[in-house]
């Protein structure tokens, strides 16, 4: 797409709903597994995207020093899959409601991309949901510092991304960086931001590691 196509897009929410449900039905998801040997830790998180004053936000939620992984990082809202869950969306939605107190009936989902194994070696299947703003959101004090409201056309801007090639035991990983307010949006999360942004926008950040 091109950036006055992209522009457009998401200068109108409805359309821009209506695009990223489109293109997350089309999309057959792949799985990014820098181990083959690793099954991974079913888990699942969440895009939350919402609209104010009419244009297109992600929520990201800057976690607590008190967690067990990823600590003090900017994360979306998820996480383990619990044997009592239904299925991983309801996993998503579960950790949503408990990190940060929205309502899984207030979150209309979009759709899926792709599935990615963490370098701890959690498989996680992200989700695409809107979601009605302002909220009244509650936010989980052992596991959320606060929350972070980044604009989607902020994110989309090449001036914002980089990326780094880094090695980890013997694996070669591309680092995806996003820098927002002060804050950098990086690892997992990063990664998973230009996915969903290559499968909707058909940006060419979708290279994780070799």
């Amino acid at each position: 797409m091109t950036e006055k196509e992209i522009l457009d897009i998401c200068s109108q929410p409805e359309r821009l709903i209506e695009h990223i449900k489109q293109r997350l039905a089309k999309h057959q998801p792949k799985t990014f597994r820098f181990d083959e040997k690793v099954k991974g830790v079913p888990a699942a998180v969440l895009f939350p995207l919402f609209f104010k004053d009419q244009q297109p936000y992600l929520l990201f939620t800057k976690r607590t020093d008190k967690v067990e992984h990823h600590k003090n990082q900017i994360s979306l809202p998820g996480g383990r899959h619990d044997p009592q869950d239904r299925d991983l969306l309801q996993t998503a939605l579960r950790e949503t409601q408990e990190e940060i107190g929205v309502d899984p009936s207030h979150i209309e989902i979009l759709g899926q991309t792709d599935h990615f194994l963490t370098n701890t070696h959690y498989l996680v299947t992200p989700f695409v949901g809107v979601m009605p703003y302002p909220y009244d959101f509650k936010i989980s004090d052992d596991e959320i510092d606060y929350l972070i409201e980044a604009p989607l056309l902020h994110l989309l801007d090449e001036r914002h991304f980089k990326t780094r090639m880094v090695t980890r035991d013997g694996v070669r990983w591309q680092l995806h960086y996003y820098h927002f307010n002060g804050e950098e949006i990086w690892g997992v999360t990063g990664f998973l931001l230009s996915n969903f942004f290559s499968i909707v926008f058909d940006l060419p950040r979708n290279v994780c590691c070799e």
